[in-house]
């Protein structure tokens, strides 16, 4: 419940530091303290009846009333509030698309510039006025090969419009002058396709931000991956960086982008913060980019369209800028760090104390009781174990005999470190990946099967290859023509270095009325594509396609399947299942399908898991083979399920209490996995402000050799 206060008064702190304003309901905001995500309500008579336009300089509110055309500035961060009169604004905002100040409105020379939107006004043109004028003013573009962008942004005391051609945008003499500077060359913007950008201005310097999210929805997507991009000035180019200190953080809500120093406790350095809506509520993502991962909070009370999503109030007073790494050992043995509660082993250190010394050693043991050990012991003690004494090398395949299920594996940095969570026991391990030890590439992971990671690497991620990270075994099928573009991706066999080995993707259009299929088997010098057409549609959903009954299936976002016989290289729609979702409007904003969907083989059986949000509880559903039919289940039998859009597992018999449990690519800050407990019917832990590597996906340790084979 937010604490509500009168006229003119703000939220203790506020004024201080950065805020987030929730969208006005009648004369009310809602101040939200980032620190502890608490609300705080305050009547704010001069935005009654009023539509926010934009932010700006950080805590500067661009305030309309298009019943009257009443038009002025609002300042939110001071005590009492300051407002500027601006002349009558009588376009109304679906004429209009991006709004910037021309320095601060305590300057003499502070403009106010408005852009026409290309999607509704035929001619480019600019409004612009300084506090006092009567009229705004009206420059057409005298560029017809122009039109204004939302990437623009005040630099050096001018605005810069970042679109493919950077523009200057200067008043002299209460004139608009625009001066064309050139094409900013940027590498990667055709990698890059659609996502969100944003331009900002941090320390002299000029930064690109692009955020991508998996596409499932319009704006409601799951946001996957981050890049961050300078501005050469010299070069006229954009170049990709790391980070962007660790003095400073990005805030971002809508079109606007703004910098700010980092604050213990409130904003992380280095770390990119975003307001975005979701199914289940208005969220506020958070970037790290020292280890690329992610986390979001709930910002209440609910979903918000993109303009009148939540907005960051940053006082001027904080707009200038005035996890320790773990190590590794060669060789691509797992390592976990030694702590209180797991002390390193040392079985070569004998005690000299008489009691201890007369203990039998080690090496003497029978080897009946050595293998009684072995089989208590977790995969990465059975790694270990050969390695203590000759006469436990000798124990019989201690590693094949291993209870495995699927962990963790992401990458943070092109180091060729790879880090490994164990969910059911909540470790964590490093293992080192020779090819992933380049800066040349980006290796982004794109599904596993039995050990098995399929990645792309390049810019355009159409450099495909397989690998085993335990064995360091690989796979190099042809580069793709084109971009990365699958909804899923898989390959038949357990050992992908087996000829007779089938390699599969697919995806389709947001409609599902055109769908595609890419093919390759060894041997053959390129992907093969079929595309189809359909009168009804089958929008593919994320995930990959499982191997079935020696086959590939594939889910769609409806809940029917759909079918690949790699023998014949066919494509069909099954009838049955029946679709669980009958009608779907994927274009409605709120339509009734909005969810994540999965599917999974456990143990011979296929299971489809519609995930909408942490406030709706998973629906499982097992197929019933003899009525081909999807029946809903309130429990797998004691099992225990892995998804991910990248990689979906079903594990039978789990170590012991982990059963009927669904696991998600998460973590808590004190290494918690994140689960779905189907018998509580909760989320353990909370659903919230929990953390997901950005370059994830499960895999299933398998530290066998392979070679080459016409058969499986």
């Amino acid at each position: 419940m937010a604490a509500k206060s009168d006229d003119n008064s703000l939220p203790p702190g506020f004024g201080t530091r950065p805020w987030l304003v929730q969208g006005s309901r009648g004369d009310t905001l809602t101040f939200v303290d980032v620190s502890d995500l608490s609300l705080h309500e305050t009547v704010v008579p001069e935005v009654r009846g009023k539509t926010c336009l934009g932010c700006m300089h950080g805590d500067w509110l661009l305030m309309l009333d298009e019943s009257t055309a009443d038009c002025f500035l609002l300042r939110i961060t001071t005590n009492p509030r300051t407002k500027i009169q601006l002349p009558p604004l009588h376009q109304p905002p679906l004429f209009l698309s991006t709004y910037e100040m021309l320095e601060s409105p305590e300057s003499a020379n502070c403009t106010i510039l408005v852009a026409s939107s290309t999607e509704a006004e035929e001619e480019c043109y600019l409004l612009h006025c300084h506090p006092g004028d009567e009229m705004w003013t009206k420059s057409v573009s005298p560029y017809d090969d122009i039109s204004f962008s939302s990437l623009m942004r005040n630099y050096g005391g001018k605005i810069y419009d970042f679109a493919s051609n950077l523009i200057a945008i200067d008043v002299i003499d209460g004139k608009i002058e625009l001066q064309q500077l050139g094409t900013i060359k940027d590498e990667e913007e055709d990698s890059r396709r659609c996502g969100r950008y944003h331009i900002i201005e941090s320390c002299g310097k000029l930064f690109l931000l692009w955020i991508d999210d998996l596409g499932c929805f319009y704006d409601d997507g799951l946001l996957t991956a981050i890049r961050v991009f300078c501005l050469n000035l010299e070069t006229l180019s954009w170049e990709r960086v790391e980070g962007i200190g660790n003095d400073r953080a990005f805030l971002i809500s809508g079109t606007y982008a703004f910098s700010c120093p980092s604050i213990e406790g409130v904003l992380q350095g280095n770390c990119v913060y975003l307001v975005w809506s979701s199914c289940d509520s208005e969220r506020l993502y958070k970037f790290c980019l020292d280890d690329m991962t992610i986390s979001f909070h709930q910002i209440p009370p609910q979903p918000t369209k993109s303009w009148s999503r939540a907005f960051w109030a940053i006082p001027a007073s904080t707009q200038s800028i005035s996890m320790p790494q773990e190590s590794t050992i060669p060789n691509n043995l797992l390592w976990r760090k030694p702590s209180k509660d797991n002390p390193p082993n040392d079985f070569d250190e004998h005690k000299e104390d008489g009691q201890e010394n007369s203990l039998r050693p080690w090496d003497h043991l029978p080897v009946e009781l050595l293998e009684l050990i072995v089989s208590n012991l977790s995969l990465v003690d059975r790694i270990r174990f050969p390695t203590v004494c000759k006469a436990w090398s000798e124990v019989l395949n201690p590693i094949e005999q291993a209870k495995v299920w699927p962990w963790l594996m992401h990458i943070s940095k092109q180091d060729g470190t790879c880090k490994l969570f164990d969910p059911l026991r909540s470790e964590n391990y490093n293992i080192q990946v020779t090819i992933f030890d380049t800066n040349e590439d980006r290796h982004i992971f794109r599904s596993s099967k039995d050990g098995w990671v399929l990645a792309s690497a390049g810019i355009y991620g159409n450099d495909i290859f397989i690998i085993n990270p335990f064995t360091e075994e690989i796979v190099e099928p042809p580069m793709l023509a084109f971009l990365y573009n699958y909804n899923g991706v898989s390959f038949s066999s357990s050992n992908p270095m087996c000829l007779d080995c089938a390699f599969f993707g697919i995806n389709s259009s947001d409609s599902g009325k055109f769908l595609s299929t890419f093919t390759w088997q060894h041997g053959e010098p390129h992907w093969i594509e079929q595309e189809f057409e359909y009168n009804v549609s089958f929008p593919v959903g994320y995930n990959n396609p499982v191997m079935f009954d020696g086959k590939f299936y594939c889910l769609g976002r409806k809940g029917n399947l759909g079918v690949f016989d790699p023998t014949s290289n066919t494509w069909r729609i099954l009838d049955k299942p029946e679709p669980i979702h009958v009608e779907m409007d994927l274009f409605e904003e709120d339509h009734i399908g909005r969810e994540f969907c999965y599917l999974v083989d456990m143990d011979g059986e296929l299971i489809s898991v519609f995930l909408r949000n942490a406030n709706e509880l998973p629906r499982v559903f097992k197929l019933n083979r003899t009525e081909i039919s999807w029946v809903e289940v309130e429990d797998i039998g004691g099992g225990a399920l892995f998804l991910d859009y990248r990689s979906s597992y079903g594990v039978a018999s789990p170590d012991g209490g982990n059963g009927n449990r669904i696991y998600f690519p998460r973590y808590s800050k004190d290494g918690k996995p994140v689960f779905y407990d189907m018998n509580k019917k909760t989320y353990s832990p909370s659903f919230y402000g929990v953390i997901e590597p950005l370059n994830c996906v499960w895999v299933v340790p398998n530290l066998r050799k392979n070679e080459s084979t016409s058969e499986d």
